[in-house]
């Protein structure tokens, strides 16, 4: 798990930009989507991104997706 949170911090240190986990995906296709899932939810944990979900602009799959942020310095706590 160590290398794809590597590779996802990489994408977006790399992008500076909101990141769906598909235009995550297209940046390192060599990890699977459940492995970019994990990365995501570790760095949710830890309070290095956010997220807000936003309408899918592809038109296969789900209507909302999320949209991930990344912050280099920790989120304060939401209590």
């Amino acid at each position: 798990m160590t290398n794809a949170v590597r590779k996802v911090r990489e994408v977006f240190r790399a992008a500076q930009c909101p990141l769906t986990l598909v235009e995550i995906n297209e940046a390192v296709p060599e990890l699977k989507p459940n492995q970019i899932s994990m990365a995501l939810c570790y760095f949710y944990r830890q309070r290095y991104v956010s997220r807000e979900q936003v309408k899918n602009e592809n038109t296969k799959g789900r209507k909302n997706v999320w949209m991930y942020t990344f912050h280099e310095a920790r989120l304060p706590i939401n209590d």
